[in-house]
């Protein structure tokens, strides 16, 4: 009887999408919305239309980081990096 219910869940899992990617070039995502928080290298951005997304600002990225304050509108290209998305770049929106 487990094994039945191990090969079920199994075979259920097995159209489950993965999130692992070929290695080369991650893939880029486009996320645009407002600052909802931005604390050490973590911001956090509300799109219109979607929950908040975590991003994270590697160190060594140029980004006017005085800028980065509740309610101002962003746009930031990031790839997703095993448990976050991390930005190759952000653009605060004038």
């Amino acid at each position: 009887m487990k094994v039945s219910w191990v090969l079920l869940v199994l075979s259920l899992q097995s159209g489950i999408p993965s999130r692992a990617q070929s290695p080369g070039t991650p893939s880029l995502t486009q996320i645009t919305g407002v600052v909802q928080s931005f604390s050490g290298n973590i911001l956090d951005i509300k799109p219109a239309t979607a929950p908040a997304v975590w991003v994270t600002i590697p160190v060594d990225l140029q980004v006017d980081r005085n800028a980065l304050k509740p309610g101002v509108a962003v746009s930031a290209t990031a790839h997703w990096a095993e448990v976050c998305y991390v930005a190759n770049q952000v653009t605060i929106q004038k």
